[in-house]
């Protein structure tokens, strides 16, 4: 646990020694803000002050550090939502409203009560004076109702949360309050005494979590804790480490950051140890097909440049190219890191936890993209460098669908992508039970297959190669050639019919060729004479010389495959239909030129 809190917080010290980095100074949270109260001197609402993008949606900003808070009661200080600030929400619970509200005075009292700062004097009277019956008047109230709001003093450019006085005041305030915990300990993230953290600050943005957010160090039952400690005494981590940390996830997890992407349940976010150019492009490794469209802005170009670029250096680096040979710019020796967070209840739990220089990553993204390379059925239309997330839908989804991905096997795809590991076997088995559902064999899940046997089998095995392999002896590899040629010369003779082989015997013949290969052929010898009668000389000829090129030398069909003999036998399947249909020098019929090639054109 300390090895990533430790680099997350070294990532927060970066970033907060430069004021435009976006990473909120010390006791500082970003929040969604909505509007400001712009208050009089005397403490009288003068107006509201919309603060939304032109969208209507809250802006990001920084205002004190959020308490952290579930049913209790807890207010902000200098800013928070119209249930505390002005008595107002929309939960229907008038009661619990009013103590919110007065919970937000009394910490406003306590805080600024004897203070001679203007800010805090003019706060202090609105605070004093206001009815949620005003409420009612308010020419926003229905878009402001709920929303996080601010305080603005009259005739002022900034807000009251940005004053020096009252700024210094809250950090006095953090001060006490450690000290008011008293805790002393060791810190597990930087090794020195410090005041340990009883709760640490919530992290927001992780996909599935709670919206309030969720906490990544946290002990509530007695089975967790050790040694009479309560609480995250159980893990020591200081109040400022905490602090650090957590800020440093709210950053990278924050909408619209292009440090993070979400893999099925799993959200990841990636990191570097210095200053590097390509540290908010590492998502693209997820996605590497440029944004659509010509009339794209200035984030979209910037994203299409980035993109281009790890194409490039990707496609380099394949060719057995260095990092700097590939791109001159980049510092290969720069560390990069990559956390998966899964969202566990109240509580994150960490998927995984990567870490490995940019030069090593990059080339554990090319052999990613190389074990996957494989023969497209569309060119124009399948990417050359699909993306994980595609892979997962087209490959691994009932009915296609995002939201049928399997949780687990989606993060442990996205580890194998970054990590550069063994397959998941699970994710194969799944795999091949999603193709024996759906009776479909297309480009993703082919390269799926392909990735799966270069990443588990020793060379000395055979590597699948990216297009038809004649010379593979594999028996589920020539199976699956033999059933592809059997499909088409149904085509050919019958022509689109209701329930080609595929649909009907694809999984039996890829798991008991015994049983269903030799009422497969009885069954072709019409076929081929059908197709032969239909005008096509040489039909019967050529088939014969093909499948005997298959099949030749197999004396007896085996009664069972094991699943990588099933993987191979799809991957046949896909490659020898793709080469039917585009084979010149065939009997009309039986191949055909163009783009049409595969499985869904066959039918």
């Amino acid at each position: 646990m300390s090895s990533y809190l430790s680099e997350l917080c070294r990532f927060y010290d970066r970033l907060s020694a430069s004021p435009d980095s976006g990473m909120p100074p010390e006791g500082m949270t970003a929040e969604q803000i909505s509007f400001a109260l712009v208050i009089a001197p005397d403490g009288s609402l003068v107006r509201v002050e919309d603060l939304r993008d032109s969208k209507g949606k809250p802006r990001r900003r920084f205002v004190p550090a959020a308490v952290k808070r579930a049913v209790n009661i807890a207010p902000n200080f200098l800013w928070d939502n119209t249930g505390y600030v002005l008595g107002v929400d929309g939960k229907g619970k008038p009661g619990r409203t009013a103590k919110t509200f007065a919970a937000f005075r009394d910490l406003h009292e306590g805080l600024l009560g004897t203070s001679e700062s203007p800010h805090a004097r003019a706060l202090l009277a609105f605070l004093r004076q206001w009815t949620p019956e005003q409420f009612a008047a308010l020419e926003l109230r229905e878009a402001l109702l709920d929303s996080n709001v601010v305080f603005r003093r009259e005739g002022e450019a900034g807000f009251l949360h940005e004053a020096p006085e009252l700024r210094e005041i809250w950090a006095k305030a953090l001060a006490g309050d450690r000290e008011e915990a008293g805790q002393e300990g060791i810190c597990l993230v930087t090794g020195k005494p410090a005041t340990i953290a009883r709760i640490h600050p919530s992290i927001k943005g992780v996909a599935g979590a709670q919206s309030s957010g969720a906490a990544l160090v946290s002990f509530n039952c007695p089975s967790f804790t050790s040694y009479g400690k309560e609480q995250s005494a159980n893990a020591p981590v200081s109040e400022s480490a905490a602090r650090a940390y957590t800020s440093a996830l709210n950053y990278l997890l924050q909408r619209g950051n292009r440090q993070a992407v979400r893999i099925g349940d799993t959200s990841m976010v990636f990191w570097a140890d210095k200053t590097t150019p390509l540290e908010k492009a590492v998502t693209g490794f997820f996605d590497l097909e440029p944004p659509a469209g010509d009339d794209s802005g200035p984030e979209e170009l910037q994203d299409r440049e980035q993109i281009d670029r790890i194409r490039g250096i990707l496609r380099a680096l394949r060719k057995g190219e260095s990092l700097n040979q590939a791109d001159r710019e980049l510092d290969g020796g720069a560390r990069f890191f990559v956390l998966g967070l899964a969202p566990n209840a109240s509580r994150l739990s960490v998927r995984f936890w990567l870490t490995a220089t940019l030069e090593v990553l990059l080339r554990h993204v090319a052999r990613w993209y190389a074990d996957l390379e494989i023969e497209r059925q569309f060119p124009d239309s399948e990417p050359e460098f699909p993306p994980l997330w595609l892979l997962l839908v087209r490959g691994l989804a009932a009915q296609g669908k995002a939201e049928n991905v399997p949780p687990e096997l989606a993060g442990q795809l996205a580890r194998c992508l970054i990590g550069g590991g063994r397959f998941p076997d699970n994710v194969f088995a799944a795999l091949l039970q999603r193709i024996h559902a759906d009776k479909k064999v297309d480009y993703f899940r082919a390269a799926l297959i392909k990735a799966y046997l270069c990443r588990n089998y020793p060379k000395e095995e055979g590597i699948p190669m990216h297009t038809l392999n004649e010379d593979e002896q594999n028996i589920g590899y020539r199976l699956g050639r033999a059933f592809a040629l059997l499909e088409k010369t149904q085509k050919d003779a019958l022509g689109k019919v209701n329930a080609p082989l595929r649909e009907r015997f694809i999984g039996a013949a890829s798991a008991t060729p015994k049983l269903v290969f030799p009422l497969l052929l009885r069954l072709t010898q019409h076929h081929v004479t059908k197709a032969s009668k239909n005008g096509r000389d040489g039909y019967e000829a050529y088939f014969g010389r093909l499948m005997g090129d298959i099949l030749g030398g197999i004396t007896h069909f085996p009664a069972t495959l094991s699943l990588d003999d099933q993987g191979r036998f799809m991957l046949g399947y896909y490659e020898q239909f793709n080469d039917l249909y585009r084979k010149k020098g065939a009997p009309e019929g039986v191949g055909t030129t163009g783009q049409n090639a595969g499985p869904e054109a066959g039918e």
